[in-house]
């Protein structure tokens, strides 16, 4: 499948709607999911979009925005929380309605950061496998990871910890100061985990960059190619792969 990537504050349903002919697979969010991610959304706000829905609407706006866009494909919702038990009523109709949940274990912004959530949820396995024990319902549960931002045979180590009570990896293969994927490293992870899904993402532009991306990989997300409208090629990969 071809996933449209999350984006903060920016892919909600009707984002996804323009690009219906695009995707098989739309991820919605991130959204906050409790108190305290929700105000950290209010400060990034100052300097980028996020989404800022109020906690008591969000169960009434996440299936408004999943039945929007799910007879055109899958619907993921990535999500970000540090309070579980304030969050899990809306897990709980996330599961209800969805096709996939994604744990946000990707932003880096520092509001986020802080409190321990986002990409710092790759160093603490411990809580990582506290959330996913606890988020255990009837849906596939994706990570949202990003490499290099430990050491990789840390990370594998810790996905490892936490392999039983998860069913895929969202995998930005992010790669410092270079205009291309860590495609090594996406290698070695597929391999470490054959028995997950695997999703790459990460500067997914032209036809040549998802087939490479493909070799190890189930399916691909692309983001920022679709804000720039560089988004042709897609249609000759669908033809491609048969999409």
């Amino acid at each position: 499948m071809i996933f449209l990537a999350p984006m903060a504050g920016i892919t909600d349903g009707e984002f996804c709607l323009r690009y219906k002919n695009y995707f098989d697979a739309f991820v919605l969010g991130g959204y906050n999911l409790d108190k305290k991610t929700l105000e950290a959304a209010k400060l990034i706000s100052n300097r980028r979009r996020e989404f800022i829905i109020d906690l008591d609407k969000f169960n009434d706006y996440i299936r408004c925005e999943i039945k929007k866009v799910k007879k055109y494909g899958k619907v993921s919702v990535n999500v970000r929380f540090f309070n579980l038990e304030e969050a899990y009523d809306k897990l709980l109709t996330i599961s209800k309605y969805a096709d996939y949940l994604e744990l946000n274990c990707h932003c880096r912004q520092r509001e986020i950061t802080s409190l321990g959530l986002g990409q710092e949820l790759l160093k603490d396995k411990e809580r990582l496998k506290y959330y996913l024990k606890n988020i255990n319902f009837d849906i596939p549960i994706f990570l949202k990871i990003r490499l290099n931002y430990i050491p990789l045979n840390t990370l594998i180590r810790n996905l490892n910890y936490v392999r039983d009570y998860f069913d895929g990896l969202h995998i930005d293969c992010y790669y410092p100061n270079k205009p291309y994927p860590d495609i090594n490293s996406l290698k070695i992870i597929s391999e470490e985990f054959k028995d997950k899904e695997i999703i790459g993402n990460n500067s997914i532009n032209s036809l040549e960059r998802a087939k490479e991306m493909l070799k190890y990989s189930d399916h691909i997300s692309v983001a920022r190619a679709v804000l720039n409208n560089n988004i042709s090629w897609i249609m000759k990969l669908r033809d491609y792969y048969g999409f």
